[in-house]
């Protein structure tokens, strides 16, 4: 459950990273109730500091990224959902189809969900952002097979090219001469504000030019490509978000560069759960995130617009049929929150005291 501590009683080195980032995350949770369980639930997690362990002889499983210590434990770190984790085929049959080794050092950038946009934003550039400037310089990165594009471009802004990159296929076990292993930073719902704002410069520097001279926008982030959590009336609500100056993006029809543009020009964004919300990082301190959801929903974009300085609500939308992969949105409902809540958008502000964001939040 801590690779640090495990690494401690084996002599082998670990070095400090990053504070544990409890503090950091405790002031944006009080007034929602799945931030406060999430908060009580990962206590342990968030009060862990951040660590570099250097392990020889460890074993990559698949491309969940599972690390196998040289004496056969699974390393949970990484991997944060516990029953995943033990249901996942890679956990429980120990003998892969696939095996390989790999000499010299070797960087994992493979966890839980590390292909999927939000987890690659949150999750894995975070761990990266801490731990590159410790790396040795002919260290290799192993990667998922078929890596989106965005994922290629993200790591060019840490002066890692594709000749560095290892790809670890689907249902193959992986031995490394020197595993070179960040633990999280924080929780997937609860991460460090502090470094993913680095991550996001980073980006910014990497591929936005001056931006002084971009229109401010209100951009709505539209999910009709995507396969669930959709609004299955979307062109009534549109129209509305028309009236307010907003216009419709599909994140999927942008490369990586074009979002970081955009969002970066952003003074208002509405859209569902789901991956577009990711680009709140880019947004200016003050812009307005509306958030759309129905039923239970994580507070991972609630927390991280809090730590960026800017403003946030949610709109709940009901479920479409009997189960919850799609909504629908009662129009008249969304007019009235929209009025309520971006109209007028209040003058941005350029560094909210940390202690009275949530009031300032709450519009």
């Amino acid at each position: 459950m801590d690779v640090a501590a495990w690494a401690s009683k084996q002599g082998l080195p670990a070095k400090l990273l990053h504070p544990p980032v409890i503090d950091e995350v405790k002031p944006y949770v009080a007034d929602d109730r799945v931030a406060q369980e999430e908060f009580v639930k990962h206590h342990s997690v968030l009060e862990r500091v951040q660590s570099l362990v250097t392990i020889e002889r460890a074993t990559i499983r698949d491309v969940v990224g599972l690390v196998e210590l040289p004496d056969g434990q699974i390393c949970y770190e990484g991997n944060w959902w516990l029953p995943y984790l033990e249901d996942h085929p890679a956990y429980k049959r120990r003998f892969a189809q696939r095996r390989r080794r790999l000499s010299g050092n070797i960087y994992s950038l493979l966890c839980l969900w590390a292909p999927e946009f939000y987890h690659w934003f949150h999750d894995v550039l975070p761990r990266l952002e801490t731990a590159l400037p410790h790396l040795p310089a002919d260290t290799k990165f192993l990667i998922n097979s078929n890596p989106k594009q965005w994922q290629v471009d993200s790591l060019t802004a840490f002066g890692i090219k594709s000749d560095q990159l290892e790809i670890q296929l689907e249902g193959m076990h992986t031995r490394v001469e020197r595993l070179w292993f960040a633990t999280p930073v924080g929780h997937t719902t609860l991460g460090s504000g502090a470094v993913i704002k680095r991550v996001a410069n980073r980006l910014r520097r990497r591929f936005v030019e001056d931006n002084s001279e971009e229109k401010l926008r209100r951009l709505h982030i539209s999910r009709r490509k995507t396969d669930f959590r959709r609004i299955v009336n979307e062109n009534e609500i549109i129209p509305l978000l028309e009236e307010r100056g907003f216009e419709t993006v599909v994140c999927e029809e942008l490369s990586l560069r074009e979002q970081i543009k955009l969002f970066s020009a952003n003074v208002a964004m509405v859209g569902v759960h789901g991956a577009g919300l990711t680009n709140l990082i880019y947004c200016s301190p003050g812009s307005y995130i509306g958030e759309i959801h129905a039923g239970f929903v994580f507070p991972h974009y609630l927390v991280t617009a809090r730590q960026f300085g800017l403003r946030f609500s949610r709109f709940e939308a009901d479920p479409a049929g009997e189960s919850d992969i799609d909504m629908r949105v009662n129009a008249a409902a969304f007019r009235a929150w929209l009025s309520e809540r971006l109209e007028p958008l209040r003058q941005k502000v350029s560094d909210p005291d940390p202690a009275t964001n949530a009031l300032d939040i709450a519009i």
